[in-house]
């Protein structure tokens, strides 16, 4: 595993794009966050967080804005 950055990242949506993605594998955040436009139904909330872990290769933390 490459060392993680001292950064938090987000996303635009439901899913990650293909943009989000490979500046995510880039970068290397230390976590991620999710907003209300981020959380549709459970199913949904486990596939993005999959993705964006699978992005950094790592069981990256997930932390959840509470609105």
């Amino acid at each position: 595993m490459n060392e993680s950055k001292a950064m938090i990242l987000g996303c635009s949506g439901l899913s990650l794009t293909p943009e989000e993605k490979a500046f995510y594998k880039a970068e290397r955040p230390w976590g991620f966050i999710l907003f209300g436009r981020n959380i549709s139904e459970p199913q949904q909330i486990a596939g993005l967080v999959a993705e964006m872990r699978e992005s950094v290769g790592w069981h990256a933390p997930v932390l959840i804005a509470q609105a």
